[in-house]
């Protein structure tokens, strides 16, 4: 696929790009300025030197005119930026990585955005587009270190199902990764607040961590129906819960 990356210079998601470039995909990186993200396109090309990923620089016009766009700025930025493109989103699958956090001192902290996530904010900014939230707790660094695989599963809610379908079509064509359907967009709401979770344990542990559920049944990547797992195929009430 084209997938352009809106914020795509910060660290998520540059690693993002370099990722899905290096399993075939073309990224566009877009930023407010064209030349901060052809510095970012230079400094990948350079450090993956003989891997002709394509990855190529633009403005965030010219990354939002891709057939998926992903939405990697920071969070307070979400809003502005997807309203910005909004013509260019009409009608396509938007993912929405972005996290609301805060630190204060050693502390994680997760804020609720006023629609509840940073994911239901841009649906609400871009109406005509199809939001998935998507690739909260996948480790920057990790994603962007080619050298290595990279193990998570990928928790994945939208109020589509094609924007569910195609970005697990996205997370399954990277080896080691696994899509979970988790549900409606309101679903973003903890699945944003949880990566504040991820972060206080790479701070305790010094390490980084991945999310890896146990009890769904496995499907390898490549079957001629990707596996899509639903909360509704779950045996657990909700009163269980």
């Amino acid at each position: 696929m084209q997938i352009g990356i809106l914020g795509g210079t910060g660290p998520a998601g540059s690693a993002l790009a370099a990722r899905l470039a290096s399993v075939g995909h073309e990224a566009i990186i877009g930023s407010r300025s064209k030349y901060r993200a052809m510095e970012v396109v230079d400094k990948l090309q350079a450090e993956w030197k003989g891997r002709d990923l394509r990855i190529v620089a633009g403005d965030n016009p010219a990354a939002a005119a891709a057939e998926v766009v992903v939405i990697a700025t920071p969070w307070d930025g979400a809003y502005g930026t997807a309203t910005s493109v909004a013509d260019l989103l009409a009608g396509k699958v938007v993912i929405c990585m972005a996290n609301a956090l805060t630190r204060t001192g050693k502390e994680f902290q997760p804020l609720v955005p006023p629609r509840g996530s940073v994911a239901a904010t841009v649906q609400a900014a871009v109406p005509s587009c199809q939001v998935a939230a998507g690739f909260h707790h996948v480790p920057a660094k990790e994603l962007g270190d080619l050298d290595h695989p990279i193990e998570s599963d990928v928790l994945i809610c939208s109020d589509y199902p094609r924007a569910t379908q195609i970005t697990s079509e996205i997370v399954w064509s990277i080896p080691n990764l696994r899509p979970l359907d988790a549900g409606g967009l309101s679903q973003a709401t903890p699945i944003e607040s949880f990566t504040a979770v991820l972060l206080q344990l790479n701070v305790h542990y010094k390490t980084r961590v991945a999310v890896k559920f146990t009890g769904i049944p496995e499907i390898k990547h490549g079957s001629p129906s990707p596996l899509v797992a639903t909360v509704a195929d779950s045996d657990i009430a909700a009163d269980d819960a």
